[in-house]
C-alpha cells in the first residue's frame, strides 16, 4: 500500500499558539483560526514534521526508530475561516508526547534486520513519491478518527527529535474538518499497546449560530422576527427584519408544542396576533424555505403583563371519582396555555366569603417537561387527586407562582340555590302562563260575548230607521265605491238603506221621481233621513238647479200653487235623475217650514267639495240642512240618523249613548280605508254641524216648480211662507 506523505511547514509552536489566541472571539470559548494555517504544527525541538496517510494496522507502515509515549490528548472544536468569513467547523487535536529511553530495546528489536534491509523497506515506502524531505523519520504517532456513516480515516504524524534534547516532552497540533453536530471518535497511539480513545461532539449549527455569528458562518443566515406589543389595538405585531424576497416559513410553539407551519406572505413584513393568544411560553421559529437552520425567539418569557393575562385563561376544576378498589377520591384538573409552576389545595368555605385551607392538602405543580403536563392543541393540562371524600363546603384553590392573587375557589359540591329555586321559578312561570292564558281566553270569550251583546245594543241604539243615500255622479269610480261602503256600514249598524246604485232595475221601471217618493213614504213610516253627499258636482248641480227654477217661476204662480195645495195634480217632472228630484223636495220642505226634517248633508274628508269660483258660501238651497264631515263627525251623524227617543231610565239612556258611540267608532273604522285624506271644506262664517241661512233674499219669492210633487205636511204652513227668513 502506497503511503502519501504531506509536507507541512514547520512553525514555532509558541508562535502558532499566540496566533490562535489572537484570533479568539469573545463569544464563549469558540476559537477562530485562519484556514491557511498549517494542518500539522510541531512544538520546538521537533524537526521534519510531516503527515502521511496511514492504516490502523501496524503492517501498513514501518515501525519508527524512536518510540514515543502519548501522555495526553485534548480535543477542541474551532472555526476555520478565510479572513474571518466563510467559517467552517474544525477539530483541533492537541497531542502531548514523551520520548521513552529504551535504546537497548530498540537495538535488540532492530538487530534482526541489517542496515541494507531497513534501507530497502524505506525505499519501498517512498517508491513513486519524491515528496520525502526526510528519508528516515525517526518517530511516528498514529491518529485515526471516525464519523457516523463514514469509514475510519488514519494519518501518520512523522517527526525527528532534535539532539541534544532540550526537554523530553513535545506537543503536536493537528487540525482537521468536521461537520456541525457530528460526534467524532479519535484514536491516538504510538504502538498497539499504548492507545488513547477520546470522543467529542461538534456543536450543532443552532448552537454556533446562537453566538451571533451570522456574518462569519454562512449557514447562520436565518430570518429574524421581532415582536412588538400594540396596547392601543390589543394585538402583538410580528415584524420581519430581513428584506429578502426568499420564501420564509414560520411556526409557533407553546412549551415545545408545535403549531401549524405557515408561509410568511412575501408582500408583507408584519403579521398581527391577538394579545389574548399570547402566553409566556410562546416562541416563534422562522427559517428560509429549503434551509435547515431555524431561528427561535421567545420574547414573552419574562414579561409580567403576559403572565397576568395568561392567568385569566387558567382554570381549575374538581370532581369526585371512584378508584378500582372502591374508595372515593377527589380528582382535580388544571388547564392552562403553558406549563405552570403553581400550587393547589383544598379549602373549606365558611358562612362568609372566606375559604380556610385544609391542612396537609397542598400539592405543588412544576413546569418542567417531565412534570406530568399533557399538551393539546388548546393548551396544557395536568391532573391530580386528593385522598378525601366530597363535602358541600369543600372547595379547591390555586395560586400561580409569581402572581399576587389567587384563583377564585371552585366549589363543585356546594348546594346551589338554583337546585330548589329553579323548580319554584318554573312553577311560578307556569302559573303566570296559565293566568295569562286564562286572561287571553277570557278576553277572546269576552270579545265574542261583547260582540254578541253589544251588537244588539248598537242595533237597538241606532237601528230601525231608514236611510236614503243620494249623490250626484261626477264620472269617477271612487265616489260610487265610497257610497257602497257607507251604505254597507249603515246596514251593519241596523239601518235599512236605499241607494240608487243598488236599485237600478227598479229605477228603470219606475223612474227617478216615483222611486224617490216610494223611499220617502217608507222613511215617513220607519223614520230616518235622506242623506245627500256634498261634492263639487252636487254643489254645481244645486246652483244650476236654483237658477233655472228662479227663471221659470214667478211669485204669482207660487202663491197660486200654495193655495190649491193638495187639490192640484202635479204634471210630470222635468227632472232626469234622483238627485235633481231630491232638490225639489228640499225646496218644498223649506217652503213648508220643515227644512232639515227629512234631508241632511255629508261630505267625505277624502273628497272635499271644491266650490266653483272664489265664493265658498253654501248654495242657498242647502242652507238650513245639517252638514257632517265623515268619518271625523260620525258620532253626530249617527245621532241625527237615530233620532230622539224617550228613555224610561237613566241607565237606558246611558246604554243608548254608549251604543251610539260604539256605532260611530265602527262607522269611522269602516270609512277610514276610503277617506284617508284630511282636507275638509270650511264654509266661511258657518258652522260645520248646522249651516243656517243669512239675510232675506230672492229665494222667498220663488214658487214651487211643477216637478215639486211633495205636498206640504200641514195646510197651515202655506200662509207662513212669505214671512219665513233664513235662520
Amino acid at each position: 500500500m502506497a503511503v502519501t506523505v504531506l509536507r507541512v511547514p514547520q512553525l514555532p509552536f509558541l508562535l502558532v499558539s499566540m496566533l490562535r489566541l489572537w484570533l479568539l472571539t469573545p463569544a464563549n470559548t469558540l476559537e477562530i483560526t485562519d484556514r491557511g494555517a498549517p494542518q500539522l504544527i510541531c512544538s520546538k525541538g521537533l524537526a521534519d514534521c510531516h503527515m502521511s496517510s496511514a492504516s490502523l494496522y501496524n503492517a501498513a507502515i514501518p515501525d519508527p526508530e524512536v518510540t514515543m509515549d502519548v501522555t495526553r490528548v485534548e480535543l477542541k472544536v474551532i472555526l476555520c475561516c478565510s479572513d474571518r468569513k466563510d467559517c467552517e467547523p474544525c477539530l483541533q487535536i492537541n497531542i502531548t508526547i514523551h520520548e521513552m529511553d529504551n535504546a537497548n530495546e530498540v537495538s535488540g528489536e532492530s538487530g534482526d534486520l541489517s542496515d541494507e534491509e531497513e534501507r530497502s523497506a524505506m525505499r519501498q515506502l517512498t517508491e513513486g513519491s519524491n515528496q520525502f524531505a526526510t528519508p528516515e523519520p525517526r518517530a511516528l504517532v498514529k491518529v485515526c478518527h471516525s464519523f457516523p456513516g463514514s469509514f475510519e480515516q488514519c494519518k501518520g504524524l512523522w517527526f525527528r527529535p532534535s539532539y541534544p534534547l532540550l526537554k523530553p516532552t513535545h506537543e503536536l497540533l493537528l487540525t482537521d474538518k468536521v461537520m456541525f453536530g457530528s460526534p467524532v471518535v479519535v484514536q491516538v497511539y504510538t504502538n498497539s499497546k499504548n492507545m488513547h480513545i477520546h470522543n467529542i461532539t461538534a456543536p450543532s449549527l443552532e448552537e454556533i449560530c446562537s453566538l451571533n455569528l451570522e456574518g462569519i458562518v454562512k449557514e447562520c443566515d436565518a430570518p429574524r422576527v421581532r415582536a412588538v406589543t400594540d396596547h392601543t389595538r390589543d394585538v402583538v405585531v410580528l415584524q420581519l427584519d430581513n428584506t429578502t424576497q426568499e420564501a420564509l416559513m414560520f411556526q409557533m410553539f407553546w412549551n415545545e408544542m408545535p403549531g401549524k407551519v405557515v408561509e410568511w406572505p412575501t408582500s408583507q413584513r408584519e403579521m398581527v396576533i391577538s394579545l389574548d393568544s399570547i402566553a409566556p411560553c410562546l416562541c416563534f421559529q422562522a427559517w428560509w424555505k429549503g434551509k435547515p437552520l431555524r431561528r427561535e425567539s421567545c420574547p414573552f418569557k419574562n414579561q409580567q403583563e403576559i403572565r397576568e393575562r395568561m392567568q385569566r385563561n387558567v382554570s381549575v376544576s374538581m370532581m369526585e371519582a371512584q378508584e378500582r378498589e372502591g374508595s372515593t377520591v377527589l380528582s382535580w384538573n388544571v388547564t392552562a396555555p403553558c406549563r405552570l409552576e403553581a400550587e393547589v389545595w383544598l379549602c373549606k368555605k365558611d358562612s362568609g366569603s372566606e375559604c380556610d385551607e385544609v391542612m396537609g392538602s397542598r400539592q405543588k405543580l412544576d413546569n418542567h417537561a417531565h412534570a406530568g403536563w399533557r399538551a393539546t392543541r388548546n393548551g396544557h393540562w395536568k391532573t391530580g387527586e386528593f385522598n378525601m371524600s366530597s363535602h358541600p363546603l369543600l372547595c379547591i384553590k390555586m395560586k400561580v407562582h409569581g402572581m399576587m392573587s389567587h384563583l377564585e375557589p371552585h366549589c363543585p359540591f356546594a348546594i346551589s340555590q338554583w337546585r330548589w329555586s329553579l323548580p319554584l321559578l318554573i312553577s311560578l312561570l307556569l302559573m303566570c302562563l296559565a293566568i295569562l292564558g286564562v286572561y287571553l281566553v277570557q278576553g277572546i270569550f269576552k270579545g265574542y260575548v261583547w260582540r254578541w251583546l253589544k251588537e244588539d245594543d248598537v242595533k237597538g241604539a241606532v237601528g230601525g230607521g231608514h236611510v236614503v243615500l243620494l249623490y250626484q255622479p261626477d264620472g269617477g269610480q271612487a265616489l260610487p265605491g265610497l257610497m257602497c261602503r257607507l251604505g254597507s256600514s249603515l246596514q251593519a249598524l241596523g239601518f235599512s238603506v236605499s241607494l240608487d246604485l243598488w236599485s237600478q232595475a227598479e229605477l228603470s221601471l219606475l223612474g227617478p221621481v216615483p222611486w224617490l217618493h216610494s223611499r220617502l213614504d217608507r222613511l215617513k213610516r220607519q223614520g230616518g233621513k235622506v242623506v245627500l253627499v256634498l261634492t263639487q258636482a252636487a254643489w254645481i248641480k244645486a246652483q244650476e238647479w236654483g237658477t233655472q227654477s228662479w227663471e221659470r217661476c214667478t211669485s204669482r204662480e207660487r202663491k197660486q200653487d200654495m193655495e190649491e195645495g193638495a187639490e192640484k195634480t202635479y204634471p210630470a217632472s222635468p227632472c232626469v235623475d234622483v238627485f235633481s228630484a231630491s232638490l225639489s223636495c228640499i225646496l218644498a220642505d223649506y217652503l213648508q217650514g220643515r227644512a232639515g226634517e227629512r234631508f241632511m248633508l255629508v261630505q267625505f274628508e277624502s273628497f272635499p267639495p271644491e266650490p266653483p269660483g272664489e265664493c265658498h258660501a253654501l248654495p242657498e238651497l242647502f242652507r238650513g240642512l245639517h252638514v257632517y264631515s265623515l268619518p271625523s263627525q260620525s258620532l253626530g251623524f249617527l245621532t241625527e240618523l237615530a233620532g230622539a227617543r224617550r228613555m224610561a231610565t237613566a241607565s237606558a239612556r246611558r246604554r243608548r249613548a254608549g251604543g251610539i258611540r260604539m256605532a260611530s267608532r265602527a262607522l269611522a273604522q269602516g270609512l277610514s280605508g276610503f277617506t284617508a285624506g284630511s282636507t275638509v271644506l270650511r264654509l266661511a262664517g258657518m258652522s260645520q254641524d248646522c249651516v243656517g241661512i243669512g239675510a232675506e233674499d230672492s229665494w222667498e219669492n220663488v214658487l214651487l216648480q211643477p216637478c215639486l210633487t211633495t205636498p206640504p205636511s200641514t195646510p197651515e204652513s202655506t200662509s207662513k211662507v212669505n214671512e219665513m227668513e233664513w235662520v
